[in-house]
């Protein structure tokens, strides 16, 4: 990334159709479960990049986790002044209610912005259908989505602006060039700092940033929830320990989900023990996790050549086998240097 690039986050929930909005600006991208960036041309000397996060329900990876991929990569590029032009939130309309997880991730993802950049924020719903008749359904819950103070309501009156993604290429296209219009007429094109890049840059720890706060809420939630279970157990094994009458077999599943119990219990303490990092540290980890990604590149390219020239057959022309090498070397350099589609 570069001074002048228009940086875009692509945020939602997993499945809500993040690759496939990214994939309209550039055809190599895949879907994924990490932090990853694509960059496109929009214009004349103009690089856009969008920016595909993962979201607060992934099954692979708790929300400490993901909170700590997306304030790492969000803290490093505003430490070096790489401010976003805006960002994407969006939502699936084929879902018939908005359940926990959805609310969940709208709830954490204003956190994440603060209400203070919401007018660079395009809240868009995805997946609508082609039938008229589903489409009846749908339309009623995008007016829920919009109107609902527990949904977009509140982010809408802040500046957010919804859209229907319903038209492929061209309404993604018209929902960037919406935001990019709006950071040159709000922001004169020098992009947004989201509230928790703003926290974190103040000195704030992740826990105490507010959506690290909400996170941290969630986790004692759990916590509560399963310590008050480990005391009913307990209670439990204590009374069937006393029984005149002993029953070793439910005595041992008692013990048995005792142990789970107190796994889980351990897990969300530690959910919350990695929380608690500053802006040095996230830096340190994302250096890291950069300078691992590279080397993996750098790694596939050279074995890439090296398959190239292995499988030169004699009397093959020597100059089309050196156009091949130098185009995977060029791959490597525009990688190294931030260009094209690559994974983050």
């Amino acid at each position: 990334m570069r001074e002048g690039d228009a940086v875009i986050a692509v945020m939602g929930m997993t499945g809500s159709g993040k690759s496939t909005f990214i994939s309209y600006f550039c055809d190599t991208a895949a879907a994924g479960h990490g932090l990853r960036s694509v960059t496109a041309q929009v214009e004349a000397h103009v690089s856009l990049i969008l920016v595909d996060t993962p979201g607060f329900d992934d099954t692979t990876r708790s929300d400490t986790e993901v909170l700590r991929e997306i304030a790492s990569w969000l803290a490093v590029t505003y430490a070096h002044d790489i401010k976003l032009a805006g960002v994407v939130y969006l939502h699936g309309i084929q879902m018939p209610r908005v359940g926990g997880p959805a609310h969940t991730n709208m709830r954490l993802f204003r956190d994440l912005c603060g209400d203070e950049s919401m007018a660079s924020v395009a809240l868009v719903t995805t997946h609508w259908s082609r039938s008229s008749e589903e489409r009846v359904a749908q339309q009623q819950r995008y007016d829920e989505l919009v109107s609902d103070d527990a949904f977009w309501r509140g982010m809408v009156q802040r500046g957010a602006r919804a859209f229907k993604h319903d038209r492929g290429p061209m309404s993604a296209r018209r929902i960037v060039e919406h935001l990019l219009g709006r950071d040159a007429e709000v922001n004169d094109g020098r992009g947004i700092g989201l509230r928790v890049q703003r926290e974190i840059a103040g000195g704030a720890t992740l826990d105490r940033t507010a959506v690290g706060v909400a996170i941290e809420a969630r986790i004692e939630a759990m916590q509560a929830a399963y310590e008050s279970q480990l005391g009913d157990l307990r209670r439990e094994l204590d009374d069937a320990r006393r029984a005149t009458q002993v029953n070793e077999r439910n005595i041992d599943e008692i013990v048995e989900e005792r142990r789970a119990l107190e796994g889980r219990l351990r897990d969300e303490q530690r959910k919350r023990r990695r929380l608690r990092v500053d802006l040095e540290r996230l830096h340190q980890e994302r250096s890291a996790d950069l300078q691992r990604e590279a080397e993996n590149v750098s790694r596939m390219l050279e074995e890439r050549i090296a398959a190239i020239i292995a499988e030169n057959p004699r009397g093959l022309d020597q100059r089309v086998a050196r156009e091949r090498v130098q185009r995977e070397r060029s791959r490597r350099r525009r990688y190294k240097q931030g260009q094209g589609c690559f994974v983050m």
